[in-house]
């Protein structure tokens, strides 16, 4: 009977890892080609065109204490960039411009997961 209660936990635990290793591949996928995520390297670094992403989570933590509303900072500003949105001095849009929509790039579910994946990193 004992067994019985613990598999459905290892099966919830194993759904888990596998999802949050499946978010962490669509953000590396979606977000890796200009932020910096994953293992650095090199080849990374020498083609970062934004703000590596643990960058981005430190700046919306601070501007938004609650999780929910840096979650919707973040899809919103993924799909409607504007200067006006941004968190960081004005050297960092000197140095990588301002980030193009992404609208065509994530579907809203995607890029919701993405900014809680960011988030809780």
């Amino acid at each position: 009977m004992r067994n019985l209660l613990v598999l459905p936990l290892i099966i919830a635990t194993s759904l888990f890892v596998q999802a949050s290793d499946d978010i962490e591949s669509l953000a590396e996928k979606k977000c890796g080609a200009c932020h910096l995520m994953g293992k650095v390297t090199k080849e990374k670094l020498s083609r970062m065109s934004a703000p590596p992403y643990w960058a981005l989570a430190k700046k919306i933590k601070m501007a938004y204490p609650n999780r929910l509303d840096g979650v919707t900072f973040l899809v919103n500003y993924a799909l409607n960039p504007s200067e006006d949105k941004m968190l960081f001095p004005k050297e960092t849009k000197e140095r990588f411009g301002l980030m193009p929509s992404q609208r065509e790039v994530v579907t809203n579910e995607e890029i919701k997961a993405i900014a809680e994946y960011i988030l809780d990193k």
